[in-house]
This record gives C-alpha cells, sequence and structure tokens, in this order.
C-alpha cells in the first residue's frame, strides 16, 4: 500500500492495543523519521487486543459491477414470464467463478499502489516557500501525506528552554492542505478541531480562536493552542515556556473550499515564527487545488455506509482519519473483538504492485471467471517478530485486496496478530470483501 496509508493504518491499530501506548507523534516526529520505521513502531504497538488484534484495512477503488449493455434482447417465443434483459441480470462471484493468475513481487510490503495526486500535491510546496519562508531561512520539505504538504523551518537557535522564540532549538513543523470534505473536522471550525484534554501529568490544556481575513477579504479563522507542561523532567522548575502549541489559519476561499496553514512546535504559541497575514496568503493561494475528480470523492460517512451495508457487525471508529484527507475516503473499525476493517478509496490510477516483503503470495483474481475482465488483486503477507508489543513468538498475518475500477481504487487491509500455536489468518472473508470493493457506490 502506499506509505502514508500504510502508516496511518499501523498508528490506528494501535488504538485497539490492550497496552498502554505513548501519544502519537506531532508532525516534527514524523518528519525525523522514515514513513516505513514509523509505521513498524506504530504498528508493533497496536496488535496486543486480548493476544490478538485484526486489522481489516481498504484502500480501493471500487468499480461498477456492471450488467451487459443494456439493449433489450431480441425477440422471444410468448412465455408466461418476461424474459430479462441483461442489464437486469446481476453477476455474481464465489470461489467456483474464481480463476488466479500468480502476480510477480517487487519492492515493499503489501500492494503498493501509486498516489496520483503526489504531484499536485508536490506544488503545494512551492506556495508554502513563497508565502511562509522567513528572510534568510528556508523550509525543509515537502513531506507528501494523505492529509496535505508537511515541511519544516529549522531551529537557528540553541536553547531549549528559553523564553526567546529566536534562540529556541526546537524546530518549527507545518502542513498546508485543503479541506474537501465539509463532514470532516477541519481547522475552520477553530478551537473545536484541537484536542481538548490530557493526562494530568501532561498539563494543562489553553486554546483560543478568533476571526481573521484573507488577502482579498475571505472569512477566516484563526487558532492558538498551546499546552503547558506538567511534570517537569528536567533538572529544574519547569519554565513558563514548557509545552507544545498549535496555531492555524483556516481561510473560506473564494472557489468554495477551504485551505488552510496548520503550524506546530514546542514552546507557547509565540514561538510561531510564521506571521498571520503570510499563513492566510498561503492558505487562500489559488494554485491550492485539486482535480475535480478528487473533489468528487464519496465522503468517509458514504464509505462507512457502504462497509456496514455489507458488514452489519461494523463498528466504526470515529476517532481514526479525523480532519480533511483531501482526495482520499477513509473509515476504519472492526468487525468483532479480534477484527478490524479499513477502507479506503483514492483516484484510480495503474494497477497495484505486489510487494516482497514478508509475501506469501499474490495473485490476480478474475473474480467472475476467465471470459471476464472484472480484476480483483489478492495478497497474504506473514510478518514475524512482533514481540516487543505483542505476545512472544507472534506474528502478523494480513490479506489485501484491491480493486481499481473506472474512476476510484478501493484496498482492503485484513490483518491478524497470530499466536504461535494458532491457525494463520483465513481466506474465509474473502467473498464479501471482493462483494465490497466491487460497490459500485465507491465509484
Amino acid at each position: 500500500m502506499t506509505a502514508p496509508i500504510e502508516t496511518e493504518l499501523r498508528r490506528q491499530l494501535a488504538r485497539w492495543a490492550d497496552v498502554d501506548v505513548p501519544p502519537p507523534p506531532d508532525l516534527g516526529a514524523l518528519g525525523r523519521r522514515s514513513r516505513a520505521r514509523a509505521a513498524r513502531h506504530r504498528a508493533l504497538a497496536v496488535v496486543a487486543v486480548a493476544a490478538v488484534v485484526v486489522v481489516v484495512g481498504a484502500i480501493a477503488l471500487v468499480g461498477s459491477i456492471g450488467g451487459g449493455d443494456g439493449r433489450p434482447l431480441p425477440a422471444q417465443l410468448p412465455s408466461p414470464t418476461p424474459s430479462p434483459t441483461p442489464s437486469s441480470i446481476q453477476k455474481t462471484q464465489s470461489p467456483q467463478t474464481w480463476v488466479d493468475t500468480k502476480v510477480a513481487a517487487g519492492e515493499g510490503y503489501g500492494w503498493e499502489i501509486a498516489d496520483p495526486l503526489r504531484a499536485t500535491r508536490g506544488a503545494w510546496f512551492a506556495i508554502a516557500t513563497e508565502h511562509l519562508e522567513p528572510a534568510g531561512r528556508s523550509l525543509e520539505g515537502p513531506d507528501d501525506t494523505v492529509f496535505g504538504v508537511e515541511f519544516t523551518l529549522p531551529a537557528e537557535g540553541s536553547s531549549f528552554d528559553t523564553d526567546d522564540p529566536a534562540q529556541s532549538a526546537h524546530d518549527t513543523y507545518g502542513r498546508i492542505g485543503l479541506v474537501v470534505d465539509p463532514d470532516a473536522p477541519d481547522p475552520s471550525v477553530g478551537c473545536r478541531f484541537f484536542p481538548r484534554q490530557t493526562a494530568a501529568s501532561n498539563g494543562a490544556v489553553w486554546c483560543t480562536d478568533e476571526t481573521v481575513t484573507g488577502p482579498r477579504g475571505e472569512p477566516g479563522t484563526l487558532t492558538r493552542w498551546e499546552r503547558h507542561c506538567g511534570a517537569y523532567e528536567g533538572p529544574a522548575v519547569a519554565p513558563s515556556t514548557c509545552g507544545d502549541y498549535q496555531v492555524a489559519v483556516a481561510i473560506e476561499r473564494r472557489d468554495g473550499r477551504t485551505g488552510y496553514v496548520l503550524v506546530e512546535g514546542r514552546g507557547t504559541p509565540d514561538f510561531n515564527p510564521f506571521a498571520t497575514a503570510a499563513m492566510a496568503a498561503a492558505a487562500a493561494d489559488p494554485r491550492l487545488t485539486l482535480p475535480d475528480a478528487a473533489v468528487a470523492m464519496p465522503s468517509d460517512d458514504t464509505v462507512a455506509s457502504v462497509v456496514q451495508d455489507h458488514f452489519p457487525s461494523f463498528r466504526r471508529d470515529t476517532r481514526s482519519w479525523a480532519g480533511n484527507h483531501p482526495g482520499l475516503a477513509a473509515v476504519e473499525g472492526a468487525l468483532t473483538d479480534r477484527k478490524g476493517l479499513m477502507v479506503t478509496v483514492q483516484l484510480a490510477g495503474a494497477d497495484p504492485v505486489c510487494g516482497r516483503s514478508w509475501l506469501i503470495g499474490c495473485v490476480e483474481r478474475r473474480v467472475y471467471g476467465g471470459d471476464d475482465p472484472t480484476t480483483v488483486f489478492v495478497g497474504a503477507w506473514d510478518e514475524e517478530d512482533w514481540a516487543s508489543c505483542c505476545p512472544r513468538n507472534s506474528r502478523a498475518d494480513s490479506r489485501e485486496l484491491v480493486y481499481v475500477g473506472p474512476r476510484h481504487t478501493v484496498l482492503v487491509h485484513e490483518g491478524m496478530i497470530v499466536r504461535e500455536d494458532e491457525d494463520p489468518i483465513s481466506d474465509d472473508l474473502d467473498q464479501r470483501l471482493i462483494d465490497l470493493v466491487l460497490d459500485p457506490r465507491l465509484q
């Protein structure tokens, strides 16, 4: 699967683990380590639910299940019941109709799916640098994610406990993004977008928001969130600036979209090195855009409804995938205490590549028989050495199904932490998962 999706999947898995898991890292932590390593460490903490956790994730394009060309059948002899037209005949699939062809493996883990929006989002970094770079300093990046483009402004100071932002040794991390799903939380709602509480040992939280305007008078919101240190781990009393902050500017642009810039770092909101006007100008820049096809993606709520129809026992995790992720629809939850499901939908592109790491096998499956072109890519992986978070000698078994449809690509990831004495994950859900990825509502 694509690296940002794999990272998010494994981070969300940690929510189900029956272990103490540290809070998710900030943007800076993500920027300081490779995605693969961050994904793996988060995955380790994810799977200790009742000694076994199952994850079913999906990033797939769901194609329409066509039923012929819609033309009436030729005239028939009189019959007591009407003859059905080809379009009224619904195709069905099962293990009896499947025709599998082995797929050669390439680099990566799981099905590697190209992101058709990577180049578009990559252009957003130029917008950030044009509006935000302070004189004589340069932004580092971009770090492309499904939520937007992240960047870093390296620190120039050398002190980790100074009251002077100019002397701070802490880097500043930011993200520029575009809101396309009106049902998902985003920085335009002010303090409601940010976490309200932390553990008592982690200090206290404050948040304020106010109305601002963009460079052409567009309405917007400035939000300043901060967490002050609780139990200080240093050798002295915690300084007044001990803690971390987030500052966001969201602008309701003239094209009907909401652009935003989100900045975070150590200290207080006064440590934010970017002027509010510069953040507003970046968020309002008309070049911060996406193709119409990406904006027309189904919403997360729509995907959740489709999943619920196929799996009535599905329990959605509303904490996952918080915030907008333009050009991608995603939902995650649990099917049972041991099985979970994540479904993501993105724009259609090239066929996926089978990753060889911990690979069991990959096939192209003609689901309606060899004479029908409808293909779902099916793969299985068995990852060992999960003992740092899970029962010793356990392993992470997974199955992934991908459908590249006429408009969107859908991937389903089913996974399970398997004990040494347990059977590996089976293919007993394949038929239902194939029906899910082929559901025309996801196109």
